[in-house]
């Protein structure tokens, strides 16, 4: 389900932009020192969306960086984020989502991607004992059997299963922090993966209905092609859970972050509705999406 998560990157300030980048190669160059070299292969927007937003609560905000070379760029230099506790948590918790991404792949998949998946587990087995996150394991495992349980019940509803990744979610969210902060960090993490969730599902549909594999959605439609109608159902669900996410996202501390802010709310309410307009033309991206009407207040 990685891929979701990135900014419009045309809307953002260049200022925004460049600390995007920097913070991007910043969890790169964590990923390579604390879990592995190779398990840098599967950095991603969507955990860096989880540092940013961790770092809105961090005591001392970091912005400092350094310009360095590494292997995907070794003729010119490039600015990254030094290492935070907040990029170092991303980077622990992108190896548990990829250790559990690749064991799905052994039990789903046939061929050539079956084949990828047993080549990766060994590095991201690796990967998983270094970050050190064992309660947070736990937690992702039973939540990960729960939605497994699911699928051999071949449960038809796909609010029951976008709830229980929401769960999963939150609790990286929220995790280790207390009260307020958490309640917060919890609700934006179950909103994101329940639209997660639920937008992985509709795009795979038309896959999933032809081989056969799991996907409430085929169960709901009898794995007939959706039409107009039904996709425009799917697509305002899915804007409804971005109503959601950015409530949450309100309440999210502002004071001297308004670089970060300004780079969750375009990811929330430009880059996000951007990815799930397939629904509604076919396509990853439209030239005019909807946007939500009301301007997030800080």
């Amino acid at each position: 389900m990685f891929g979701y998560v990135k900014p419009y990157a045309p809307n953002l300030l260049v200022r925004e932009y460049d600390y995007f980048r920097c913070a991007y190669c910043g969890l790169c160059r964590t990923m390579r020192r604390h879990t592995g070299q190779l398990s840098a292969l599967s950095l991603s927007y969507d955990c860096l969306l989880l540092a940013l937003v961790r770092m809105l609560y961090a005591q001392e905000k970091q912005t400092a960086y350094k310009k360095r070379r590494c292997i995907a760029h070794p003729l010119k230099r490039r600015p990254m984020l030094e290492e935070t506790p907040e990029l170092r948590f991303a980077a622990e918790v992108s190896a548990l989502l990829s250790y559990y991404k690749i064991k799905d792949e052994l039990t789903d998949q046939k061929g050539f991607r079956r084949g990828v998946a047993f080549c990766g587990l060994p590095i991201f087995s690796h990967a998983k004992r270094k970050g050190h996150l064992p309660a947070l394991a736990a937690l992702m495992e039973a939540d990960l059997l729960a939605l497994a349980k699911k699928e051999e019940e071949k449960c038809p509803s796909v609010d029951e299963c976008a709830e229980i990744f929401g769960h999963l979610l939150g609790a990286v969210f929220a995790y280790e922090k207390e009260g307020s902060d958490a309640l917060v960090l919890s609700s934006f993490g179950r909103s994101l993966g329940r639209f997660i969730y639920i937008a992985d599902a509709a795009e795979d549909y038309d896959k999933d209905a032809k081989s056969g594999a799991y996907n409430p959605f085929c169960l709901t439609y009898n794995a007939a092609p959706l039409t107009p109608e039904q996709k425009q159902m799917i697509h305002t669900a899915l804007l409804c859970e971005l109503k959601g996410l950015e409530n949450a996202m309100n309440l999210l501390p502002t004071e001297n972050n308004d670089a970060l802010i300004h780079i969750i709310e375009n990811t929330v309410c430009e880059g996000l509705v951007r990815r799930i307009a397939f629904l509604l033309d076919g396509k990853e991206e439209s030239p005019e999406p909807p946007i939500f009407t009301e301007t997030p207040s800080h």
